[in-house]
């Protein structure tokens, strides 16, 4: 019986130890998996981060390849918005977006990109593609919750929503990850909110539109015909807008005709239709005070709203409320509010509609700087 005791006692020792020995081993090859083989390109990159939303679709962009693991970030003074964004805050936000697909697309390949360093902060001042950061590609084993394919599934949608509320699975994934960026993430679905951010987005439409500078700089952006985005591949493209082409022109080239009596009402219930089932607004808070901070908004956003095309839900962002001077008045007041000195620097509908009609993009060779 001792002998067997023996035995047994010597037989569990060693496998205990053989395990000790191999299970680091196993360890390590499970490690060594997710190592890549291979650098992904920066073009392999491109051509997928360049599906990327940015402010009017205008793809302020341009990258310039430096060497298999570092470029630079430049921007295109001719894509940005002197009137609507005087200060580049929202193509600084665009310019953030962009780095956080690019680092998505890369994390198949074992990589991630970070931004080694700022440059000139994006101007309206300037007359030349002006380097904004220099990028890296670093390895990383850290896995990435966020699959590449949901970059070209993204889309905005200003069509009809179906009235029901956003899943409360969703809610908890987009305030975890806004927490990861130190960021508030508020969202209502009472009636009241609902109709006062909708009500106010369609005002502050109208006073927009009133202001000619600014309707000659929307002018200049849409594209009123299939033909013309696809020539442009940019801009504010009538049928991602969910307008006629034809009633849009109109409304831009002949102004006077729409700002009072028959057309004037007819153009707003027109437009107030266009959020039929809206049910869920939601609203972030954050540093917001300089381009790192604005970057850092972008790159967090950019992950909102893959996880919302993971969650088969889409978005449709009020910029105006947030540029307009008198709306953000409105909307600070009304609306519960992040501690200072975070700010509330992006509001949007979310909910569920059919699939929206993709804009344009620039290719990747126009997009790359040689």
């Amino acid at each position: 019986m001792k002998n067997l005791r023996r035995e047994f006692i010597k037989k569990t020792l060693l496998g205990v130890s053989f395990i000790a020995v191999t299970n680091p081993f196993k360890q390590l090859w499970a490690l060594t998996k997710v190592i890549p083989c291979v650098t992904p390109s920066w073009n392999e990159l491109i051509e997928i981060a360049r599906w990327a939303p940015t402010i009017h679709n205008l793809q302020p962009h341009q990258v310039k390849i430096i060497s298999e693991i570092e470029a630079e970030l430049f921007y295109n003074p001719e894509r940005l918005l002197p009137v609507e964004d005087p200060d580049s805050i929202f193509t600084t936000i665009a310019m953030g977006v962009f780095i956080e697909h690019l680092s998505i697309a890369a994390a198949p390949f074992g990589y991630r990109v970070t931004i080694e360093h700022f440059h000139d902060s994006v101007s309206i001042k300037s007359s030349k593609p002006t380097l904004f950061a220099t990028l890296k590609l670093v390895s990383t084993i850290e896995k990435e919750e966020l699959n590449k394919n949901l970059i070209f599934d993204r889309r905005t949608s200003r069509l009809h929503y179906d009235g029901k509320k956003l899943k409360q699975n969703t809610i908890k994934r987009i305030k975890k990850e806004a927490e990861k960026f130190d960021h508030d993430f508020f969202h209502s679905s009472e009636k009241e909110v609902v109709d006062f951010v909708v009500n106010l987005n369609e005002e502050t439409l109208f006073e927009d539109l009133a202001s000619k500078p600014t309707r000659d700089e929307l002018d200049r952006l849409f594209r009123y015909s299939k033909k013309e985005a696809k020539t442009h591949k940019d801009g504010l493209w009538t049928k991602c807008m969910g307008f006629s082409g034809r009633l849009t022109r109109s409304i831009f080239k002949n102004h006077n005709r729409w700002t009072k009596g028959f057309r004037k009402k007819l153009l707003k219930k027109y437009y107030m239709s266009t959020f039929k089932g809206t049910s869920t607004i939601c609203w972030f808070g954050g540093a917001f005070n300089q381009k790192e901070d604005w970057v850092q908004c972008g790159r967090m956003f950019a992950r909102t709203w893959l996880i919302m095309s993971d969650e088969n839900a889409y978005i449709h962002p009020f910029g105006s409320l947030i540029t307009n001077k008198n709306a953000y008045s409105k909307i600070k007041d009304q609306l519960t509010q992040p501690e200072a000195p975070k700010k509330t620097w992006m509001i949007f509908r979310a909910g569920y509609s059919k699939t929206p009609t993709r804009s344009f993009r620039l290719s990747t060779n126009e997009i790359l700087i040689n």
